[in-house]
């Protein structure tokens, strides 16, 4: 019997996530789970949609009847690894947490943390205490379980299995900086090919070219930023160790946007950024001023742009992005960091 996967995304960007999940596990199934999340039933586990999901969960099980009806009655019929199934479930579960000495159970309505009966939390702790041989510790914590109403008071019982894989160009989030998993949805919605010179004008900290490297094979790639201390930073996550065999393929540069010259005609194939929102970190606003730059960019990029190469912009919902020579393929209304943006396919 297939096991089930509960995998939260970056909201909004729903139908690229299933698409790449379908390419990265074809013999799966593969289920909406609201703007924000994926179900997947799959033999193995699907340890591919960590590229663009934040984490991956095991379910365990499921209950209707919202958070506190449902711990009740999953903590009577819940079923943890190892804990049932004859021998070899025991042996297999025992094999799994051998060495696990702590977990925490967590619980969370449709978007924030909630309590559950103390009662329930002291029976499903009861279950993972006999299957893994761990306590209850939410100060140190080795493994995390949660409890996750979804629409219709619907409540996932979960294991995670790991967070998102953490790369060595990730530094904590710096302010402006998008999340690893955006930065890489961003860069899938271009569609990878192996050919593709690739072009991130507004490139901040390097999030997305960093990941359109890891993502695919590529000829070579192109970060620019009007901020030097912004290139710098791209340039010491390409001293990392995963960046070994891709860094002589990745040219950061200082460079305004707007500013093509250093390219042919054609010779780019394709782009991926995250031009200004007119948001700035003390308060302030232009967002007059952020479109008329984007309507500027979107010159230069005709310019640069092969025909038939793809643009992907993560702009503001306010924004109104002129097709001109660009074809619109695909928008998508998402969330970044709590704000409404769209993200946008233009093919040229």
């Amino acid at each position: 019997m297939p096991n089930r996967y509960f995998a939260p995304h970056a909201a909004g960007f729903g139908p690229l996530v299933k698409r790449l999940a379908l390419r990265d596990c074809p013999l799966a199934k593969v289920m909406p789970e609201g703007d924000n999340a994926i179900l997947i039933e799959c033999e193995a586990e699907p340890a591919a949609l960590l590229s663009y999901c934040r984490s991956l969960f095991r379910v365990l099980g499921e209950a209707p009847g919202g958070l506190e009806s449902a711990s009740r009655t999953l903590a009577k019929t819940a079923r943890v690894p190892g804990a049932h199934g004859g021998a070899d479930a025991h042996a297999a579960g025992e094999q799994r947490y051998h060495g696990l000495r702590s977990f925490v159970l967590r619980s969370f309505g449709p978007d924030d943390p909630a309590p559950i009966p103390h009662e329930a939390k002291l029976g499903l702790e009861g279950l993972i205490s006999r299957a893994t041989g761990a306590r209850p510790d939410s100060s140190h914590p080795e493994r995390e379980y949660r409890l996750q109403e979804r629409a219709g008071g619907r409540v996932l019982f979960l294991e995670r299995l790991r967070g998102s894989a953490v790369r060595s160009s990730e530094a904590p989030e710096r302010p402006g900086e998008l999340p690893r998993t955006t930065c890489r949805l961003l860069a899938e919605m271009t569609e990878p090919r192996a050919d593709d010179v690739f072009l991130d004008p507004f490139c901040g900290y390097g999030g997305i070219v960093l990941e359109r490297s890891l993502a695919s094979a590529y000829r070579f790639a192109f970060a620019q930023d009007i901020d030097p201390e912004k290139v710098t930073a791209v340039k010491a996550s390409l001293s990392g160790k995963l960046f070994e065999k891709r860094r002589k393929t990745i040219f950061p540069k200082a460079r305004d946007a707007l500013d093509s010259s250093a390219f042919e005609a054609g010779f780019v194939t394709a782009i991926a950024t995250d031009p200004p929102w007119g948001i700035y970190e003390g308060g302030g606003t232009d967002s007059a001023g952020a479109q008329a730059l984007l309507g500027a960019f979107l010159g230069a990029a005709r310019r640069i742009l092969a025909p038939g190469g793809r643009l992907v912009l993560l702009v503001s919902r306010e924004f109104e992005v002129q097709g001109g020579s660009f074809a619109q393929r695909e928008v998508l209304d998402v969330l970044v960091s709590g704000k409404k943006a769209r993200a946008i396919l233009l093919d040229r």
